[in-house]
């Protein structure tokens, strides 16, 4: 009786364990963990030098550059190939892997430091909040006609200024998403394409740089995108 007892638990636990690891095999092949350039995982809230994937001239990373005539803070990117720019830091929205977290946390075959290395590591495809580092605002998308009504067309500019966490409707122009280009080395792009609000109409693009009064902007289009990589900032 205690030997029947045995192995059915031990084909419940089998069963058990088969679908946990099925379920987080499946998401983590379909959101893959982003690297930096020494082939480490990209962690929320570490600091990070957002730089050109392609080195020779063009340009550097990415910087802070305050308009005075529209009173507005633009990203930029240093046209030196040699300059990286300020860090910046990279926060998921608290609620798109839920399922798969509890899962995990409830989940006794799986130790503590696993669990936060998976909680903490930026994946692929994630709706994101980005932000210069020692700044409380964060990086959104703002259209060329709300600061530059005579603007001959229809551009969106990535500027500073937008209000941090709280996914939905009201913050859907704060979050971003990283994508890999190439599965021969950590290059990325980064997109706008929230998934935060349901019911809002986005028209979704990719960052990429338009030169404009010899500077070089961060912008968002469909037509264009332009290929990043991870510098992790080392503390003085």
């Amino acid at each position: 009786m205690q030997t029947r007892f045995l192995i059915s638990l031990l084909l419940v636990l089998a069963v058990a364990v088969g679908y946990s690891q099925a379920i987080s095999w499946s998401h983590f092949d379909s959101h893959d963990v982003v690297l930096d350039t020494e082939g480490n995982e990209l962690e929320a809230g570490q600091a990070y030098y957002l730089v050109s994937a392609a080195r020779a001239g063009r340009g550097g990373g990415v910087a802070l550059d305050r308009r005075q005539s529209s009173h507005s803070s633009m990203v930029t990117q240093h046209s030196s190939d040699s300059n990286f720019g300020s860090p910046v830091s990279f926060s998921p929205t608290s609620n798109s892997h839920d399922d798969i977290i509890n899962i995990q946390r409830d989940s006794f075959l799986e130790s503590a430091v696993e669990r936060m290395s998976r909680e903490t590591a930026i994946m692929e495809a994630t709706d994101m909040n980005i932000r210069f580092s020692g700044m409380p605002e964060v990086w959104q998308v703002q259209e060329s006609s709300q600061h530059w009504p005579s603007s001959e067309s229809h551009r969106r500019y990535v500027t500073i200024g937008g209000q941090p966490g709280h996914p939905g409707s009201s913050t859907v122009r704060n979050w971003f998403k990283i994508e890999r280009i190439s599965r021969s080395g950590p290059e990325y792009r980064i997109s706008y394409c929230p998934s935060v609000c349901d019911s809002c109409k986005v028209e979704c693009g990719s960052i990429g740089i338009m030169e404009e009064s010899g500077k070089r902007m961060l912008t968002v289009s469909q037509h264009r995108e332009f290929p990043f990589v991870f510098v992790k900032a080392r503390r003085s």
